[in-house]
């Protein structure tokens, strides 16, 4: 059988070099990915003009990537430090295009009890793990093999679960076949966000930044070196910057309301004012049916010329 998995181009770098990846938002190239998005930017995607757009993405559990291809984006080109994720968006990509529905769900549930996915075993798992394998790259079968030979195989936690149910692809078989008709394969690099930015040579008319500047202030104000944070956060916006089509967009994600609260994004602004940017908000509102009377607020932000 011919290897589809070359498809996806998954580039890694030797281990000593792997090994060296350093990121001041605490990820090391050893961090478990996650399995299922635990942000959720695509709730409000629509607002944003994706036809014919070339974005720059973190993979993370790669199902913002999914909800972006039904918007019509032109290309995608995903990195992450965490070689596991991108272990994981391998094997999610090659499931969506190979499976059914059902199939796909069963792949990605969790092993405990929960009210939103069939109850499965890591047999259950494995046996249609092994129906995609040959299609995976060598890297990503080794990994996965060792965890089967291990009686493991990746599942998603419970504050994943909890918010599954807003993910369109494992909500509902019709907006599973919508993704998987738009579905296409896209590059995944293994290196840290700041050297993909200096290294990838391109330009792009969306850089999603994810999380990372919340977790880049929690590890400076850990180690009590506040007055970092600034000056850390200007240098990769700057990057993001440079590599920024004109009209384009640099998009972070916010576990907070920055409306009420102001001062989750205060840096954020300062820096966009540096750049010659405008910053402008899009709140996320959303809830869980496993947490009763739940009511939730995110922020996405937003940093173009317009």
């Amino acid at each position: 059988m011919k290897n589809k998995a070359s498809l996806f181009t998954c580039k890694y770098g030797t281990y000593s070099e792997r090994l060296s990846f350093k990121s001041k938002s605490g990820f090391d190239v050893n961090s478990s990915p996650y399995v299922l998005a635990t942000d959720f930017p695509f709730l409000v995607w629509s607002q944003l003009p994706w036809q014919g757009k070339k974005v720059f993405i973190i993979a993370d559990s790669g199902d913002n990537i999914f909800t972006l291809w039904p918007l019509g984006v032109k290309e995608i080109i995903a990195v992450d430090i965490a070689q596991k994720a991108c272990f994981l968006n391998e094997l999610k990509g090659v499931a969506l295009k190979e499976l059914d529905f059902t199939s796909f769900r069963i792949l990605f549930a969790p092993t405990f009890k929960n009210p939103f996915f069939p109850e499965v075993t890591l047999a259950d798992k494995q046996s249609i793990y092994f129906r995609l394998r040959d299609f995976l790259s060598e890297k990503t079968r080794q990994w996965l093999d060792e965890e089967i030979s291990k009686d493991r195989f990746p599942v998603p936690n419970w504050r994943e679960v909890s918010f599954a149910h807003l993910i369109p692809h494992f909500t509902n078989e019709a907006a599973f076949k919508v993704t998987q008709k738009a579905f296409k394969p896209y590059p995944v690099f293994n290196l840290p966000l700041e050297m993909a930015l200096k290294e990838l040579k391109a330009e792009y008319d969306f850089i999603y930044l994810s999380n990372i500047s919340e977790y880049i202030k929690q590890e400076l104000r850990a180690e009590d070196k506040d007055e970092e944070i600034i000056s850390t956060l200007e240098e990769l916006y700057t990057l993001a910057f440079r590599r920024l089509r004109p009209g384009g967009y640099i998009l972070f994600y916010s576990f907070g309301n920055a409306i009420s609260q102001p001062s989750l994004i205060v840096e954020e602004k300062k820096i966009a004012t540096k750049l010659g940017l405008n910053l402008k908000t899009i709140s996320i509102v959303f809830s869980t049916p496993l947490i009763k009377d739940s009511h939730f607020v995110h922020t996405l932000g937003i940093m173009t010329e317009e």
